[in-house]
């Protein structure tokens, strides 16, 4: 296998930077690294927010604690939560491709100055 082709399957489906990382292209591999863990940060906090304020209002009693009133309740977030991980799904997603790209692009370089 070409290592243009296999950068671009580890940055694809190991993480972003993986491909540069195995083409030793370290600093690029932590550029990436580092925008997809922001981005992965933003989408778990997020998450965890929105999951912490149904806990309580569970806790509080505000909200019946049996499984349809809680699926319910998820349900009426999810349109709220597809709306503020908008921004977090762009950095991940924008990173996750233009790794594959640039892992793809370095190794065809490296390929053609062999």
């Amino acid at each position: 296998m070409k290592k243009s082709l296999k950068a671009a399957l580890f940055s694809a489906f190991i993480f972003p930077g993986a491909g540069q990382l195995l083409l030793k292209k370290y600093p690029s591999a932590v550029f990436f690294a580092l925008f997809a863990c922001a981005g992965l940060y933003l989408l778990f906090s997020d998450l965890l927010s929105r999951a912490q304020e149904i806990l309580e209002k569970i806790q509080s009693g505000e909200v019946a604690a049996d499984l349809a009133t809680i699926a319910e309740l998820v349900h009426q977030q999810s349109a709220k939560i597809m709306e503020s991980l908008s921004p977090a799904l762009t950095i991940l997603l924008i990173t996750w491709l233009v790794s594959i790209v640039e892992a793809y692009r370095i190794g065809r370089k490296l390929e053609l100055d062999i």
